[in-house]
This record gives structure tokens, sequence and C-alpha cells, in this order.
């Protein structure tokens, strides 16, 4: 996506600005196809989000090379998230990303500093050789592997340190899964709201994990900016919710950013 600079700032600068300045809500296209990965974005952003996630199942069973280029080539002016969940050889699966026209490599904060400065090198790289085109590195914190809040903002600080744009407070789908009382419970809010206390003024955090509207309006309350609708699409389930019509889909994303926004 290229974006044109505004007030001197860069295209990056200003996407990173955007997010930790306003709302902004990105759709995990957890499928595993493209044809259908595409239906989900394309109904998605038509409901008002501001960045396509390529989910980890899509880009693991339908492979990197293919689909990144493939939701470059049909979304082309959407900002496009990579949900790599990398955890080595950070700097070649950057490379990847953004070679083939993502805008954002989201890898896992457990993979250490070492991955981070390495998926932040070649980010960089890409800045200087298009200017234009906002380039981003994310790095996703999953709980409650790396709970509790005190951990969470210890990792957050690394991050940062290592120069990431980012950080995702990520309530693990199988750690939902296995335990619903995790989900029901104020454990994603707890850890989000510190993390968000301690490097929210200069990184951008952003909740995902199955997210109901209530919980993402509470968040919001508190300060925070950035969220992701996963599959449920905002309703308070563990459903998956890719294969309804195109139109429910845009309609409840719609309804998911218009009562968070709302307050």
């Amino acid at each position: 996506m290229t974006i044109e600079g505004r007030n001197g700032m860069t295209a990056s600068a200003r996407v990173v600005a955007r997010m930790r300045e306003a709302f902004t809500f990105q759709i995990s296209v957890d499928v595993d196809a493209i044809p259908l990965g595409l239906s989900v974005a394309r109904a998605a952003l038509a409901g008002g989000v501001d960045l396509v996630e390529m989910g980890t199942p899509l880009l693991k069973c339908a492979g990197v090379y293919n689909v990144v280029p493939a939701f470059r080539a049909a979304l082309p002016e959407a900002l496009l998230l990579a949900d790599m969940k990398t955890m080595d050889g950070g700097a070649f699966e950057a490379q990847a990303v953004y070679g083939g026209g993502g805008n954002i490599i989201d890898f896992l904060a457990a993979s250490g500093v070492a991955t981070a400065k390495g998926v932040c090198g070649v980010r960089d790289r890409f800045r200087a050789e298009q200017p234009d085109i906002a380039r981003l590195a994310f790095a996703d914190i999953l709980v409650p592997h790396q709970g509790p809040a005190a951990r969470a903002v210890e990792v957050a600080d690394e991050m940062v340190s290592a120069g990431v744009d980012g950080v995702g407070i990520h309530l693990q789908l199988d750690a939902r899964r296995a335990d619903p009382e995790l989900y029901r419970s104020n454990y994603l809010a707890d850890v989000a709201e510190a993390v968000f206390e301690r490097v929210g003024s200069v990184a951008s955090v952003q909740v995902v994990g199955g997210l109901s509207i209530a919980q993402a309006k509470a968040l919001a309350g508190k300060g925070l900016r950035a969220f992701v609708i996963s599959g449920n699409m905002g309703v308070a389930d563990a459903e998956a919710r890719f294969g309804l019509p195109a139109a429910e889909i845009e309609r409840l994303v719609r309804g998911f950013i218009a009562e968070v926004s709302a307050g």
C-alpha cells in the first residue's frame, strides 16, 4: 500500500501514529484457502476494517509466496499484515513478506531480541528503498505463556527496545479453548492494560484473542485503540464465522467497529 507522506512523515511513521492515536481494526483471515480468504477480506474491508491480516493457517496451508502476492494484487490499497508467528529465521521471513507486497510482519515475541532485530533490519532496508510504502514490524506476545502482566510488560519493553513498531497481546486460541474461563475472565484485559500503560505512548498495542464487542468496548474505555476481529466476529462465543455470506460478515464487522468506536 502506497501512502503519501504528510507533514514530513514517512508512510511507515504515519501508519504507526494512526495505530497509536486513532481506532484501528484488523480482520484475522484465519482460513486455509486464498479464494475464501479474499472473500472474507473484501467483506471486512467493506465493513470498515483498516488492516487485513493474512492469517497463519492461510499462510501455512497456501504458502507465503502465493498468499501475499495474491492479496496484494487483489487488494492493492489495503494494509496487509502477515501473521507469520515466526520463531526463528526472522530476517528471511520478513524478506518474503515485504518482497511479496506485505506491509507488516507479525512474529512471536518469544523468538527473542535477536529475531526482533533481524526482522527490524529487513524492515529498515525496505523503508529506505521504498519510503512511500509502509513497512512495520509487530511482535506477538502470547498469553498466558508470556504472562502474567508483569512478565508481558517486560517482554514488551524488550521488543520496543529492539525496534518493533507495535506489540500484540494475544490470548492463545488453544489456551482459551482448553479453559473457557480464561476467555471469560479479565485476564487478557489486565495484561493488555498493563502493557498499554507501559509502552502505549511509543508503540501500537493491539489486542487479539476472540474478543467480544463487550470486551473490546471495555478496553477502549481504558484507552486502547487497536483491535483484532477474530473469526467469532465479535460474538461472545468460540464459533468461527468465516463461512457466512459476505454481506453478513460485513454487517458483523461494521457493527463491531461502530460499537467499539462509540465507546
